[in-house]
């Protein structure tokens, strides 16, 4: 971890996607008494509700040279439409994830990911929004939290099984998530990996809406949204739908893009 800190001070290769380094969220923060405090650049405790006390990845990766911090911090605020997903002990002794999260990081692995900085969690970043902020959910032997506000993580650019150095959007897959956590439901965990290969029906809506919005992330056309969406449609859903369904639903989500067909 100390060799990995010290590439992100100099900005050797710090596995940041530009999506991140863009933005004036940037902070340091050293660990005292047991928890990570956030710390302004120019000196004194960095507030996660005051974005004056964030600023350039630069700046922080210059103060965290300086020895005097544990690490580099990112700030969420609800502006920047980025939700933070913290998987507390989702790895096992081994660094594999643990049968609870395997399905989950499947539905999410195209989005940027990485190592918690004790080494048995991830920290994943997604494009979306949350009804609120949600403290530590129990799964399994491991937790999750998400948040959108308030809150920063700890960023170690330990990216998990080289994760893309990109953020996506997951509107649908965060909201649903969210939703599933918070009812704390008893039925199977919709993001368990696809059994066979099929999407079981009740779940291909949401699914489908998922993937044609990565598509657009990815700039991809409409048109060969749609087509991948109809063969996906066809060959794995347990009971494909309409084509003309289809042909609506890629429509809808124009608006993850701004309203750009």
């Amino acid at each position: 971890m100390v060799e990995n800190v010290s590439k992100l001070a100099e900005g050797m290769d710090p596995n940041v996607p530009d999506d991140l380094v863009e933005l004036p969220r940037w902070a340091v923060w050293r660990m005292e008494s047991g928890a990570k405090i956030p710390y302004r650049v120019g000196g004194g405790r960095a507030s996660t509700t005051n974005p004056a006390h964030w600023g350039e990845l630069e700046c922080a990766r210059s103060a965290l040279a300086s020895g005097s911090f544990s690490g580099l911090a990112f700030a969420f605020f609800k502006e920047d439409g980025l939700v933070g997903i913290d998987l507390d002990d989702s790895l096992d002794p081994d660094g594999l994830p643990k049968a609870e999260f395997r399905g989950m990081l499947e539905r999410f692995g195209d989005t940027y990911m990485e190592v918690s900085p004790s080494g048995h969690g991830l920290k994943m970043w997604a494009r979306g929004a949350l009804p609120a902020n949600l403290p530590k959910v129990i799964v399994g032997s491991g937790g999750i939290e998400m948040y959108n506000h308030s809150r920063y993580f700890a960023f170690t650019g330990r990216r998990f099984r080289s994760a893309p150095l990109q953020v996506e959007n997951h509107a649908a897959d965060i909201l649903y998530l969210y939703e599933h956590l918070t009812e704390n439901r008893k039925h199977t965990w919709p993001l368990q990996p696809l059994q066979g290969g099929r999407i079981p029906y009740g779940k291909q809506h949401s699914t489908l809406v998922s993937i044609a919005g990565t598509l657009r992330a990815r700039r991809v056309c409409e048109e060969a949204i749609e087509a991948c969406l109809q063969l996906i449609n066809e060959k794995q859903c347990e009971r494909p739908g309409p084509p003309a369904n289809i042909r609506r639903l890629v429509q809808s989500t124009r608006k993850w893009a701004g309203g750009a067909a």
